[in-house]
This record gives structure tokens, C-alpha cells and sequence, in this order.
């Protein structure tokens, strides 16, 4: 007698926009719609293709939820891109709802997958412009550890950064400056980054030589979740521009 074996799938969805952590707020995000179901080893594909749909549609509902708008398509580059400075700007903006006195943003191009494109921005939008569960910390660094990551940046020929201004000569950086001001080597600063960057990752060694580090208690999609949506609460839509913040010798 042919033996049956018995698995169980418990399919969770999470609806709409409390599928992501509010960072005004210390609740838990709510999961929904939690069901324990059993399934007979004996059971057809198209037989479980019908019992997932209904959470599989619900699911495909909750990212097609739009929470803002893009005026253009914005789009990911080097040294300097719409995108890159867009989602640097958009950490720095966060970080200093929390610590006011945050100097820079940096996290790596490559975890930014695809452009944004114009018109409406879905839930389904950022999870896949941002797809990795980076979590956001502000760290503390001295200067001269900027100025090495600096020269880490000009080496790799650019990367999303906010806050910090430089030109990239060779694989050297030069005129590097925080908030308008040359660095201080011996000053400690701090800057947002994600968990992933600060373990020294993306050829960004110098990042793994933090003081101290604050948890802000949301990944980095979040943050855009929560940039996007507040424009559009305030009837603004999403705008990106470069500005030189990384340039090349000539």
C-alpha cells in the first residue's frame, strides 16, 4: 500500500500598507488571514495551484496598492544617478527624524534593482527597487575613516551617497567634504547605512570600523515607503535630481 504522506503549508498574507514596519510607530505590523491547511502527499499540482490562488490574489492585491507618484522615470547609474541620490536622500531624510544631528547616507548601488518609473508608485514598486531586508542603523565613525570610504567610493566609480560631496580622481578621491566642510579626521561622525554595508561588504571595508550604532528599527525600504507616502499625503509627487555630489577629474 502506497504511503501517504502528510505536510501542512501555512499560508500568511499581509494586506495592504500595514504589510510594512510604520517607523512613527512601535507596533508590530499585523499579519492577516493565517490559516493552517492540511495536504495529502497525493495532492495534483493543478489541485494545489486552486487551494493557494485565493491567497495568492490576495496577496498580488496588496502590492498593487499605490502610495505616491513619480513625475518621471528615475533611473540608477554611476557615478551619480537620479536614483542614487534620490534613495541616499531619502535615508538621510529618515535618519534625522530620529537623530537630528545624522552627516551622510551610504548604502551600494547594487541593492537598488531597478529604475522608478513614471506615474504611479505601488507597494509592489519599492519591494522591487529595494527587495533585500537591509535593516538601518546610524553608526559613528572618525573622520579619517570617511575619508577612507571616500577613497573606497572614487575606487568603485561612484555609489548612492547623501551628505558627503567628492571627486573621484583615478581610484583616489579628492576635495571630500561632509555638509559643505572638509573632513576632520579626528571628529567623530555619524552616518546611516544598512547592517549588510556595516559588516564591511560591497568593497566598503572601512564601514566595519563603526564606534557606536543606533538601530533605527526599519529596513530600508521602509524609509521609502514612508518618504512616498508622506508626499503624497502632502500632494507632492516624487522628484529626483543630480547635483554633482560625485564628480570625475577631467
Amino acid at each position: 500500500m502506497k504511503k501517504i504522506i502528510t505536510t501542512f503549508i501555512i499560508v500568511a498574507i499581509v494586506i495592504s500598507v500595514t504589510m510594512y514596519h510604520n517607523s512613527q510607530s512601535e507596533e508590530t505590523p499585523e499579519i492577516a488571514n493565517i490559516e493552517l491547511i492540511e495536504v495529502d502527499g497525493s495532492l495534483q499540482h493543478d489541485a494545489m495551484e486552486n487551494l493557494i490562488a485565493p491567497y495568492k490574489a490576495e496577496k498580488e492585491k496588496s502590492m498593487n496598492v499605490v502610495i505616491g507618484e513619480s513625475i518621471e522615470t528615475i533611473e540608477v547609474g554611476k557615478p551619480e544617478s537620479k536614483l542614487t541620490n534620490l534613495i541616499a536622500d531619502i535615508l538621510l531624510t529618515e535618519a534625522k527624524k530620529y537623530i537630528a544631528d545624522v552627516d551622510m547616507a551610504v548604502t551600494n548601488i547594487g541593492g537598488i534593482r531597478r529604475p522608478l518609473y513614471k506615474g504611479n508608485i505601488t507597494i509592489g514598486d519599492v519591494f522591487e527597487i529595494l527587495p533585500f531586508d537591509n535593516s538601518l542603523l546610524v553608526f559613528e565613525y572618525k573622520g579619517e575613516d570617511l575619508l577612507a570610504l571616500a577613497d573606497a567610493i572614487a575606487a568603485k566609480g561612484g555609489e548612492s551617497i547623501a551628505g558627503m560631496t567628492l571627486t573621484i580622481n583615478g581610484e583616489k578621491a579628492e576635495n571630500v567634504k561632509i555638509n559643505g566642510e572638509p573632513i576632520d579626521s579626528a571628529r567623530i561622525y555619524k552616518v546611516i547605512t544598512t547592517d549588510y554595508l556595516s559588516w564591511g561588504n560591497e568593497q566598503l571595508e572601512t564601514l566595519a570600523n563603526y564606534i557606536n550604532s543606533t538601530p533605527l528599527n526599519m529596513m530600508m525600504r521602509d524609509a521609502m515607503f514612508d518618504y512616498v507616502t508622506c508626499a503624497s499625503i502632502n500632494k507632492q509627487k516624487i522628484a529626483a535630481k543630480t547635483d554633482n555630489r560625485i564628480t570625475i577629474k577631467q
